[in-house]
């Protein structure tokens, strides 16, 4: 699923770069070898959409967080940034004052490079560490229990196996601090019965591989034509999406507290955002189910296209010495038993 090579030219005008593709100007700060590499991992249309990719993709998601954790009183957080990818959002957290320091990885060596490189070119100096881990290093995380303030994971879970996902996702809370915050953002939603993160058809998401795979082939005849069912199947490819139950570790919502309508993600994230005609014209539907979840004492988010979430993490007092650092307010609230429904979230 791989896109084809396209003619493209680069250009160096000193104070920027500029990518051409498709007769199309694409000027950016980025080093030609910053370019370069991304060009090879991406090829050149696709890696022209990453360029703005720290406004576009890192105000959008991240902005929210920091509006909820500056309001709560956070300042010199310990991040781990879950999948790096190109480092748009390493480059948006080194610039949040509520930062103190970044530890990110990926298991992806070229996205790995570039944002070594990246942190190196642009000195992004709260970067601690940038890692290249395999899917096996992700299942116990070189990471002391409760080393970080928050954790940020966007668009990650659909990608990781699902043999490993539950040892994977269970390490992000591991690492994370009690009374810290972990983001899971920009999440395809299996429940949804449109599939729109890989493939974009119906109930796609809800079928045996096989079967998928003939149904790709035959309604997106131009895209999977060429496909093996080996590389349709490979890990990382995100067309199974996730579940909120993917996003919990495997004791579920026992110590969590879900902060994410108060913090402006989940329905309010959806209606807030919704841009194109479609999501705007869907609005009221999902009114409909997101009322009939919250009288149930069930998240928004299930009824959600993308899972956009941010939970607390429970078990210490507001005054201990690690959190110091937050708001005394911030009371932490946990459920009694794991699988247990997850505390009401404030209405919108």
């Amino acid at each position: 699923m791989t896109e084809p090579a396209r003619a493209y030219t680069l250009v160096d005008r000193g104070d920027r770069r500029v990518l051409t593709v498709d007769g199309r100007e694409h000027a950016t700060p980025y080093s030609a070898e910053l370019l370069t590499m991304l060009i090879e991992r991406k090829g050149a249309r696709r890696a022209a959409l990453y360029l703005p990719f720290k406004e576009t993709r890192g105000r959008h998601f991240l902005g929210p967080l920091f509006r909820y954790l500056g309001g709560i009183g956070a300042r010199d957080l310990s991040v781990l940034e879950v999948g790096c990818s190109f480092g748009h959002m390493t480059e948006y957290l080194d610039e949040r004052p509520e930062v103190g320091a970044i530890t990110t990885f990926d298991t992806d060596p070229a996205f790995f490079e570039m944002t070594r490189v990246k942190v190196a070119e642009m000195a992004l100096g709260k970067v601690r560490e940038v890692a290249l881990f395999d899917n096996v290093d992700t299942r116990t995380l070189p990471y002391a229990t409760g080393a970080f303030d928050l954790v940020v994971v966007c668009g990650v879970i659909e990608h990781l196996p699902e043999r490993f996902r539950r040892a994977q996702v269970d390490e992000y809370y591991r690492v994370l601090a009690s009374g810290g915050h972990i983001a899971v953002l920009d999440t395809p939603n299996r429940a949804f019965p449109l599939e729109t993160h890989s493939i974009g058809l119906p109930l796609v998401q809800w079928l045996p591989p096989r079967p998928a795979y003939r149904y790709a082939r035959l309604a997106r005849p131009a895209r999977f034509r060429d496909v093996t069912y080996a590389e349709f199947t490979a890990d990382g490819t995100g067309w199974r999406n996730a579940t909120l139950r993917d996003c919990l570790p495997s004791s579920g919502w026992h110590g969590l507290r879900d902060v994410t309508e108060r913090a402006g993600y989940g329905w309010r994230f959806f209606r807030e955002t919704a841009r194109s005609r479609t999501r705007r014209a869907v609005i009221p539907l999902l009114a409909g189910a997101v009322a009939a979840l919250r009288a149930a004492g069930q998240p928004p988010s299930l009824c959600l296209p993308y899972l956009n979430v941010l939970f607390e993490k429970g078990g210490a007092s507001a005054g201990a010495p690690r959190r110091a650092r937050m708001d005394a307010g911030a009371a932490i609230r946990s459920t009694e038993t794991a699988g247990a429904r997850p505390p009401a979230s404030p209405r919108a």
